[in-house]
């Protein structure tokens, strides 16, 4: 173990999950990185009984449940199956994930869970509607397993970033279906991410703090996400926006 402890990072092999590997290697962290394949060891984030395995072996001091896919389409075409995976790996992954942790974690008194959701976590995403609906699920998740924690020692993080130019956005890039995601300025990187995910870490105070990230459109998002009906109104505007990006994108590249 190097002196900052040890980290575990679920979703490890995807393009956030390796930056999360690398910043926090780079901050003295003994990192194990989790996927179903291409990282440290196998982790199916579905499996709760793997995820308390993995967290008793290892004891992590941190644990970043980072595991998660996408999923686009009108919700009443999406095969049932698509719809079930989106919903167990992004919303029970990471609460297998916390609660795993929290076994490891509060015997010791000590250990910071970080949890990545997305602005789709404030705001209706057309298009992408159960996705979102899962990262609705986790901000709501998390703050209420805050709540839970105070006087543990454990500390808990949202980290809500913009689309990410990863692979799960390049796949999508002629999918008008998740054009929501591309209507920002610019797709966010990996690197930059990772970064405000591992300074949320690395706060020194309270049982929860959250990151959003370009700060604009996260406050975009918030207005739109407590005002429904706005948001409706400007989806075609978002949509337009979403589409002439993707375009741009796909000849660009």
């Amino acid at each position: 173990m190097t002196q900052r402890g040890v980290a575990v990072v679920t979703g490890a092999a995807g393009g956030l999950g390796r930056a999360f590997c690398e910043r926090l290697t780079a901050r003295g962290y003994a990192v194990v990185g989790a996927d179903l394949a291409g990282a440290d060891e196998r982790l199916d984030v579905t499996d709760p009984q793997a995820c308390r395995e993995l967290a008793r072996r290892v004891q992590p001091d941190v644990w970043v449940n980072n595991a998660g896919v996408l999923g686009a389409g009108s919700v009443a075409e999406q095969p049932d199956a698509e719809i079930e995976r989106v919903v167990a790996v992004n919303l029970l992954g990471v609460v297998h994930g916390s609660r795993a942790a929290v076994e490891v974690m509060r015997a010791r008194g000590s250990g910071h869970i970080l949890n990545v959701g997305s602005l789709a976590s404030w705001v209706p995403v057309p298009g992408e509607v159960i996705y979102a609906a899962t990262k609705h699920a986790v901000r709501a998740f998390t703050v209420g397993l805050a709540a839970e924690l105070r006087g543990t020692g454990i500390r808990v993080s949202l980290l809500c970033p913009d689309g990410i130019w990863t692979p799960m956005l390049h796949d999508r890039l002629a999918d008008p279906a998740a054009s929501l995601s591309f209507s920002g300025r610019r797709l966010l990187n990996a690197d930059e991410v990772a970064a405000r995910g591992v300074a949320l870490i690395e706060r020194g105070s309270g049982v929860l703090t959250i990151g959003s990230l370009p700060r604009s459109r996260a406050v975009l998002c918030r207005l739109l996400g407590s005002v429904p009906e706005l948001s409706l109104r400007l989806f075609p505007v978002f949509d337009a926006l979403g589409r002439r990006n993707q375009r741009r994108l796909r000849v660009g590249r």
